[in-house]
């Protein structure tokens, strides 16, 4: 038998109100007002105290339970794959089990049970891929969310550590595996993990990533998880490499791939997904159009993949000097522009280079306007490659040496020439894993661009996706509180004194 609601409820309880959405569309009700005639409250578990109080003040009372199809993220405050109402003990509602109603786990949205049946079986399967306790190394406080929706599994969830004593220690004790984040790994933890006999892995933000900066506290909603070295430093192979040389690209991964790709460049997506739209009105229409990305001058990819042109001036000098009759617009990194981070050139000086800078401006409208890109290690030729443009590379970044770039820094031959879409299917699909950022579930690369066409449709239009009040405080932040940080990672072993 199924019950008839009676056509007013209301919550009863901040849990019930954290499932509003899931409730609403189960019942077809509205929750609204206590006073209203002939209401029903909507509780939390047929046994608990707020029910059995309203059972005895004569109240009707439905009752709200978790269903017997849940993915282990499901909670309260990610939402429940399946719950089961109760009203007056008889099943409310229900197309395929009485009572019983099914979600989406990501848009808690009702689905069918077959389709939520496969979306949690997906999910269990990537909890179970954590099948050893994790301990993270060297991860801020504001990242660990993020970082643990990554890690949790069977074993339990992440512990954070920031010295090689204190992961080797829980490692051994947890029998865990060590995941670092890669640019604040202590130099000895190799070593001592594999004295340990402990798994050691290397931990960085994705390709896709967010919308505003790392370098503004926006937690990444990819990473990278790299057991041979990590895709930005050539001296060593990375996983990454590893699968662009070895992977044999199936047809079906391959059509995914430019599924992907297409659905990224007509959605206009980025790493960051920051900037203004530029103007770019005065461009030429009878010169060649050369995009110059800044970069970091002490980021990592640099230092270490970019073997004779290492600053943004050298970068700038060399593309003159190959494009002498080009237009050349130099875009400053946007950590740099907003004074977070190393490589500002004074702006005469990069003007006797470049025909324009282009200061805070999206980089995906720019190569919608640009014919070439002319870049040290800059994830913008890879967003350039997506979009079709001709690259040339004076570093070792990941996706040089496959026959798609022009190649100008020794060494940088892979022995394999890719297609595109190869490409993108190890860097986008194998490598990578994906964080929905609002359901803080695991989700897949195409599940992704949905939450960041939504957030940056919602975010404020200005260069960083910023405000005035949070530049200030950044600027803050790192002028007077990164000389700190910085000497205590060295006290802990990440780098060396004079190192970014």
């Amino acid at each position: 038998m199924r019950s008839t609601l009676p056509p007013s409820l209301f919550a009863a309880g901040r849990t019930i109100r954290r499932l509003r959405a899931e409730i609403e569309a189960a019942t077809g009700r509205t929750l609204g007002s206590p006073r209203a005639v002939g209401a029903a409250a909507v509780v939390w578990g047929a046994d608990g105290v707020p029910a059995r109080m309203l059972r005895l003040a004569r109240r009707p009372v439905l009752t709200v339970a978790p269903g017997p199809l849940l993915s282990p993220y499901d909670t309260v405050a990610t939402g429940f794959s399946s719950l089961r109402l109760l009203f007056a003990d008889e099943p409310v509602g229900g197309a395929e089990e009485a009572g019983i109603h099914h979600f989406d786990p990501w848009s808690r949205m009702p689905i069918g049970r077959d389709a939520c049946a496969e979306r949690v079986a997906w999910l269990r399967a990537r909890f179970a891929e954590n099948d050893r306790r994790v301990v993270y190394v060297g991860v801020s406080r504001w990242k660990r969310p993020a970082l643990d929706a990554f890690a949790t599994g069977p074993a339990g969830p992440p512990i954070h550590t920031m010295t090689v004593e204190a992961a080797v220690s829980a490692g051994r004790r947890h029998g865990g595996r060590v995941l670092a984040w890669a640019t604040r790994a202590p130099e000895a933890l190799e070593a001592a993990c594999g004295q340990a006999g402990l798994p050691l892995a290397r931990v960085e933000d994705g390709f896709l990533r967010s919308v505003g900066l790392g370098a503004s506290l926006r937690p990444g909603a990819s990473i990278v998880v790299d057991d041979r070295g990590i895709y930005y430093d050539p001296r060593r192979g990375s996983r990454l490499s590893h699968i662009l040389a070895e992977t044999d690209f199936a047809a079906d991964l391959v059509a995914r791939a430019r599924t992907l790709r297409e659905a990224i460049v007509a959605r206009r997506l980025s790493k960051y997904n920051v900037g203004l739209t530029p103007g770019g009105d005065d461009w030429p229409a009878d010169r060649r159009i050369v995009l110059v990305p800044g970069q970091v001058e002490d980021d990592a990819s640099v230092r270490l993949g970019s073997p004779h042109v290492r600053s943004n001036r050298e970068l700038l000098r060399a593309a003159r000097a190959r494009h002498p009759d080009g237009f050349l617009l130099y875009k400053p990194h946007p950590d740099v522009e907003a004074g977070f981070r190393p490589g500002a050139i004074a702006r005469p000086e990069a003007l006797a280079l470049a025909d324009r800078i282009v200061s805070g401006l999206s980089i995906v409208d720019l190569l919608d306007r640009v014919h070439h890109v002319e870049t040290m290690t800059s994830l913008a030729g890879f967003e350039a490659l997506i979009r079709g443009l001709s690259v040339a590379t004076h570093g070792r970044p990941f996706y040089a040496g496959w026959g798609l770039t022009e190649d100008l820094a020794p060494g940088a031959a892979r022995g394999r020439r890719l297609a595109l879409d190869e490409l993108v299917a190890g860097a986008l699909i194998l490598y990578p894993r994906y964080l929905d950022p609002v359901a803080m579930k695991p989700c897949t690369p195409e599940q992704l661009l949905d939450r960041l066409t939504a957030a940056r449709k919602a975010a404020p239009r200005t260069a960083l996706s910023l405000s005035r009040a949070g530049r200030i405080a950044m600027r803050a932040r790192y002028i007077l509180a990164n000389p700190i940080v910085r000497a205590l990672r060295v006290r802990r072993g990440v780098g060396k004194p004079g190192r970014g």
